[in-house]
């Protein structure tokens, strides 16, 4: 529409020129002599009027299309942060959800060809956990701490953007680190934004996004995007962690961090159901401590808790990730071994026995040694029901405690 306007603007142009000569002979053949003065000066005031016509026009169609531009800029942020909203319903982890934005964004911002998100670990380095353009797989090898960052450790809440990224890292960057960037090549960008993701108001980590291209660098309407799409993630991540922790809590036992009771049994159901239809064998043991009452007697509660935890983790430290520990309660635990036999169980425990026996545990300047009894029932050589597979282990734990007193 303004290149259509722009060719009857010189139209127009031409004719004011063309004007004083068209008035004056039209002038003569009315038999009117004025001369080129007048004509001229009419031509002048008939153009000044009409330039400045379509001058105001072709303003008015310049911010027309200027707002149109924004307002589908503003469409598009819409559409992608609805589509985010609803993608985050089927997210099922954190990594989803951070690498969803890091898309977006790059699908947002015209100038954007890459962008990574890092997140701050327990350590209070940062670690990549989402890219696009880049090989995250090699930029998860690489941690960096707060002043390697592009973000300042003085003023962390404020996005900033960096017009030459190969040069602050260059400066300011570790040379493994540096070395670790030039091998991804996450050093060929010209323009960068990073922008802080705060969650009330601490630090959790940050995105940045890098233009490849040389379409110019990013200005501050850019970093408005950025900010306005760093909030909506900071909620989002607020309600991924509340589920997170939610399903944590549904499944783990406070203190071991092991499965509790409810869910074991959910676990323990579906693996007997599935040894049924593919006559899979399993072992099921059941671990009672043995002088608990005895250290929370000598040594106070908190001792007790401690011998508890200690033992948790030496069970969960010592059995394979495809077999399940759950807590009974007190100090009671349970263990299913997967396609294990009775005999390989029976050597395992005692094994475990051993070890804890030769590493006493320490508690305010006092050193005691956790001791435990157990009792292993076979599925399907013991029995088929998985009931009775719970009683046979709880009767043979029983029995070994009693022959543990004797001894």
């Amino acid at each position: 529409m303004i290149n259509k306007l722009t060719q009857k603007s010189f139209f127009v142009c031409i004719l004011s020129i063309s004007m004083p000569f068209i008035l004056c002979v039209f002038f003569k053949l009315m038999g009117m002599n004025f001369g080129l003065l007048f004509p001229t000066f009419i031509s002048i005031f008939v153009g000044g009027l009409l330039f400045y016509q379509f001058y105001s026009i072709h303003q008015q169609l310049e911010n027309i299309l200027h707002d149109n531009k924004e307002l589908q800029k503003y469409n598009e942020i819409k559409d992608v942060m609805l589509q985010i909203s609803n993608s985050i319903v089927h997210i099922k982890n954190m990594d989803e959800l951070l690498q969803l934005f890091v898309n977006s964004a790059v699908q947002i911002l015209d100038k954007a060809d890459k962008a990574s998100i890092l997140i701050k670990n327990e350590e209070d380095l940062f670690e990549f956990k989402g890219a696009v353009g880049f090989d995250l797989e090699e930029l998860s090898k690489i941690k960096l701490p707060m002043n390697e960052t592009f973000l300042s450790p003085c003023n962390y809440k404020e996005s900033v953007i960096i017009n030459n990224p190969a040069l602050f890292d260059f400066a300011y960057t570790q040379k493994l680190n540096f070395q670790s960037f030039q091998n991804t090549k996450t050093l060929d960008v010209t323009s960068t934004i990073s922008t802080p993701i705060l969650l009330d108001g601490e630090l959790y980590g940050l995105i940045n996004v890098d233009s490849v291209k040389n379409h110019g660098s990013f200005n501050k309407d850019d970093v408005m995007v950025m900010e306005y799409l760093t909030g909506q993630l900071s909620v989002a991540i607020k309600n991924v962690l509340l589920f997170e922790k939610t399903l944590f809590l549904s499944r783990y036992d406070g203190l071991t961090k092991v499965y509790h009771r409810h869910y074991f049994d959910e676990l323990f159901n579906k693996l007997y159901e599935r040894a049924k239809r593919y006559d899979e064998t399993f072992c099921l043991c059941i671990v009672d401590l043995n002088n608990l009452k005895k250290i929370n007697d000598v040594y106070g509660h908190l001792a007790g808790d401690l011998a508890i935890k200690c033992f948790a983790n030496t069970l969960k430290n010592n059995i394979r990730t495809s077999d399940i520990l759950g807590r009974f309660g007190g100090d009671e635990f349970v263990l299913l071994f997967i396609n294990a036999t009775y005999e390989q169980v029976k050597n395992k425990m005692k094994s475990i026995s051993s070890m804890i026996c030769k590493n006493p545990l320490h508690c305010d300047k006092y050193d005691f040694h956790i001791q435990f009894s157990y009792g292993i029932a076979s599925y399907p050589n013991d029995t088929k029901d998985h009931k009775e597979l719970l009683k046979l282990a709880d009767t043979r734990m029983y029995k070994n405690k009693a022959m543990n007193k004797n001894m």
